[in-house]
């Protein structure tokens, strides 16, 4: 059983489109996953029209509230840990408490579960929710756009791991790579980008890219995974999901 978390510190790069259609690719070869919705923006649990009476807010701020408690299925291969806007205020409430970066990783430890794969979609924000995340993690993957600012999101996200290193919190987390996501496919300029990208960040980078196309919005406007509604651009998806098993073994 493998968790990896998603992350970068620019918003709008495709983070949850990128954990919903990986997780249906996942769930399209019969392995089980559950989806994590760390953002109290709670676009994923939006999308996928997914709501409980306990979620990640309970989770966090209520000791006797654990995993199994907040669990919704999907379908029969993807099950999701829902999200609210109430947990906007979590970074206030949980920072004078005693370890607060360990909260999901301890709860996670005694959480009896058959799932394949544990991913989890954060915000942008790199306070004390997106730090229980990379914790609990075995890998965490780095989603960039053909943005100059993408680039710099990953420098805070790399000093971030290396501040949670030095403070002993994490001792075994693996970049296991980035993915180039909503990538225009014929312009100069992304011709350009992906010649620079390719230069600085060399064995990190998936080979696999996903393509801008407006048949991602359709599909997340339908509440469905891109695998429930379009084959040819599942396929990308498909690939990315064999290179992170690659990466993993």
């Amino acid at each position: 059983m493998v968790v990896i978390s998603l992350i970068n510190v620019k918003g709008g790069v495709g983070k949850t489109a990128t954990a919903i259609n990986l997780a249906g690719a996942i769930a399209y070869q019969k392995h089980k996953v559950l989806l994590i919705d760390n953002d109290s923006q709670s676009s994923l649990s939006q999308i996928l029209n997914i709501k409980n009476k306990f979620n990640m807010y309970d989770l966090y701020s209520n000791y006797k509230v654990g995993f199994s408690d907040c669990i919704v299925k999907y379908n029969e291969y993807i099950h999701v840990i829902p999200n609210t806007i109430e947990s906007s205020v979590l970074e206030r409430q949980l920072y004078n408490k005693k370890c607060p970066e360990h909260i999901l990783k301890f709860k996670y430890s005694i959480f009896t579960h058959d799932y394949d794969f544990v991913i989890i979609d954060n915000s942008p924000f790199l306070g004390i929710m997106v730090q229980n995340s990379l914790c609990m993690s075995d890998y965490y993957m780095e989603i960039i756009d053909n943005s100059p600012s993408a680039l710099q999101g990953l420098n805070m996200v790399n000093k971030i791991v290396n501040e949670l290193e030095e403070n002993r919190l994490i001792n075994s987390l693996k970049l296991i790579g980035i993915l180039r996501n909503r990538f225009e496919k014929r312009t100069v300029f992304t011709r350009q980008f992906t010649e620079v990208t390719e230069e600085v960040l060399k064995g990190d980078l998936f080979n696999t890219i996903i393509l801008d196309s407006v048949k991602y919005k359709e599909a997340t406007a339908m509440n469905k995974t891109i695998q429930e509604y379009s084959d040819k651009h599942a396929k990308a998806y498909t690939d990315l999901y064999y290179e992170v098993l690659k990466r993993i073994k």
